[in-house]
């Protein structure tokens, strides 16, 4: 995950900048950071390229509007991430700039004196080389999950992430529930990292959230649950915004693929069944489901089963498809199915004779495992239809 225009102003030191015009361009990768300065009077063009967040009080045009304006437009000709003026000799941007910058979707932003230039190029250099850390480990992650390694070159490489690993370990994932939700999971990441110095740990952005590996010389396993939810209040993660899977207790560093898997494929159950905070241990038959999940086999099943069922659906503005996930969320059970359904248990009974004809299963006495089965990778490979 590269560290975006949008991420550095969510920095507790650099909340106070305010936009002006651009904000389609938030979502602008940030590689580093750069000043415009006087000896740039001339020659603006071509100094800065794409990706850098150029932070100027534009003293060198302070009694030029014109040589203002031409270098704003020199900077979006390279490609810049953004510009953030301090607002000393330009309080006010004209509505020429405005209105060029958000046609090309340009972040301009206006800070005072109580942001520094020197807390500015602290503040974003830390986060793109935190980034740059993390990319970096994420990558030797996913080359441990190819599972093309033994198990002594699974641990060794465990000890690249970091050497002070200790063999007994959990792993926790969290994923936020919405993600188009403006959150930052960067600054939750940076908070827990600030706080807790334990350099048996590994705390690090993995694709669309956090992952953490935990390590002790001794964990307990009826600890484990308390290991789970002290990382989750420690680092400011809650629950109403974020799914959080917990992998169960590995004694070795051989098997840290295994952990990191585990605690990935319990996110998955977790929101498959709408719940927060989902221990691998308690998954279930997504145990078997979830490794295999975008296997041609696996597909060729759950369409065999679901297809019909929403074409009939389709066909007779029928909710067949409702009353199976209903069905098998409530164990089979007609009289909890109905309730939550908010009809009849006859009516209950009936539906579910009829998604027996449609699919042919009249006399199967395999079709509730197979329903099961089937909802189940519905609900996986359908996580909007859950929300």
């Amino acid at each position: 995950m590269a560290i975006t225009v949008s991420d550095v102003l969510n920095a507790e030191r650099l909340k106070n900048m305010k936009l002006i015009t651009g904000q389609g361009g938030l979502d602008k990768v940030v590689k580093k950071v750069g000043i415009l300065d006087y000896e740039f009077i001339n020659k603006t063009e071509g100094q800065f390229g794409e990706g850098d967040f150029v932070i100027s009080s534009f003293l060198f045009a302070k009694d030029d509007e014109r040589l203002f304006v031409d270098s704003v437009k020199s900077l979006i000709n390279d490609r810049v991430a953004c510009l953030a003026i301090k607002n000393v000799y330009y309080q006010n941007l004209t509505p020429e700039i405005i209105e060029y910058a958000d046609k090309l979707s340009f972040p301009i932003f206006l800070f005072d004196n109580s942001i520094f230039f020197e807390d500015l190029i602290t503040d974003i250099t830390d986060m793109v080389r935190a980034d740059n850390r993390d990319q970096l480990t994420e990558a030797k992650i996913d080359n441990i999950l190819q599972g093309s390694m033994n198990r002594t070159t699974v641990r060794e490489a465990a000890l690249e992430i970091n050497k002070y690993f200790r063999e007994n370990f959990v792993a926790i994932y969290c994923v936020e529930k919405k993600s188009g939700k403006d959150r930052n999971i960067f600054m939750l990441l940076k908070k827990y990292k600030d706080a807790f110095k334990n350099k048996c740990e590994c705390v690090l952005k993995y694709k669309n959230g956090i992952l953490a590996i935990i390590t002790e010389s001794k964990i307990d396993k009826d600890s484990i649950t308390g290991t789970a939810y002290d990382f989750i209040s420690d680092s400011g993660i809650s629950t109403e915004d974020f799914y959080v899977g917990i992998s169960k207790l590995h004694e070795s560093l051989n098997e840290f693929d295994y952990g990191v898997n585990e605690c990935l494929y319990a996110v998955n159950a977790g929101e498959a069944l709408s719940q927060s905070i989902t221990f691998y241990n308690d998954i279930g038959l997504y145990k078997i489901l979830l490794p295999y999940i975008n296997k041609h086999w696996m597909k060729d099943f759950y369409e065999s089963l679901v297809k019909p069922l929403q074409s009939y659906d389709a066909k007779y503005s029928a909710e067949f498809l409702k009353t199976a996930v209903a069905y098998i969320d409530n164990n089979g059970n007609i009289k909890d199915t109905a309730e939550a359904l908010f009809q009849h248990e006859n009516t209950v009974r009936y539906r579910i004779g009829k998604i027996k004809e449609i699919l042919s299963m009249e006399n199967d006495h395999s079709f509730y495992e197979q329903l099961s089965a089937a909802v189940k990778i519905f609900k996986i490979l359908n996580k909007e239809y859950m929300n």
